[in-house]
């Protein structure tokens, strides 16, 4: 039997990643199978047993990625806006309830990784390394584990505001205002502050960005796979 090289088995992993992506964006996460993102990527059932045992394992694999995608693409949204790092926090926040608001596939995909063990401890882990960043010029006096328990707690205001779609009564302009004055008071910003940062988050296009946050996931997942086959 050939032996299966480190290249070989990297392609077959984003194969099975990409295949994955495109499945809980076209059915959710929830009613997405194992079989479904086997029978999209071609490949046999050993292979995808090979590097994952479950949905969670690719959503988590998928997590990290799109965690850092979306920083990244909110530290050009306020590129040449402003270097504060409090507004970077609302423009990431904010872009990401957006994305959700995208569709309920999007919104399904998002509220179980805040909901899962393993998907769940990435995110609090990944993000209290960022807000600590973020916030510890004006919080001095916090600790990692303080940041780590404000991101529990964050995390969960987000993981509500996600979970209820804008309607007539809830419109996304008070679900943002709602979401950043619970969240920066846990920061303790002061109430001027979150004013500014509300007023700021509504100079930039969300909605647009929020699309090509989406388009640029996929696009780069596709070159990665691509790159993959060429060597």
């Amino acid at each position: 039997m050939a032996k299966v090289t480190q290249e070989q088995s990297e392609l077959t992993k984003q194969i099975i990643v990409n295949a994955a992506a495109e499945s809980f964006l076209e059915k959710g996460f929830t009613n997405t199978t194992i079989r479904h993102i086997i029978t999209k990527t071609g490949l046999s059932a050993g292979a995808f047993n090979g590097h994952f045992k479950t949905k969670e394992d690719v959503l988590y694999e998928l997590v990290g990625f799109v965690l850092d995608w979306q920083f990244a693409v909110s530290e050009k949204l306020v590129a040449g806006r402003t270097d504060d790092k409090i507004l970077l926090y609302a423009a990431e926040t904010v872009l990401q309830l957006y994305i959700v608001e995208m569709g309920e596939n999007l919104r399904d995909v998002y509220y179980n990784a805040y909901s899962l063990p393993k998907t769940s401890d990435l995110i609090q882990r990944t993000v209290t390394e960022k807000v600590e960043a973020m916030f510890r010029e004006e919080l001095p006096q916090l600790e990692s584990k303080d940041f780590y328990l404000l991101e529990i707690a964050t995390g969960g205001i987000m993981r509500g505001f996600m979970i209820v779609p804008c309607n007539i009564w809830f419109s996304m302009d008070i679900k943002v205002e709602a979401f950043l004055k619970n969240t920066l008071r846990l920061y303790y910003v002061p109430d001027e502050k979150i004013r500014e940062a509300i007023a700021f988050v509504k100079t930039i296009d969300f909605k647009q960005a929020a699309r090509e946050t989406v388009d640029g996931i996929f696009r780069f997942l596709e070159k990665q796979r691509e790159s993959l086959q060429e060597i």
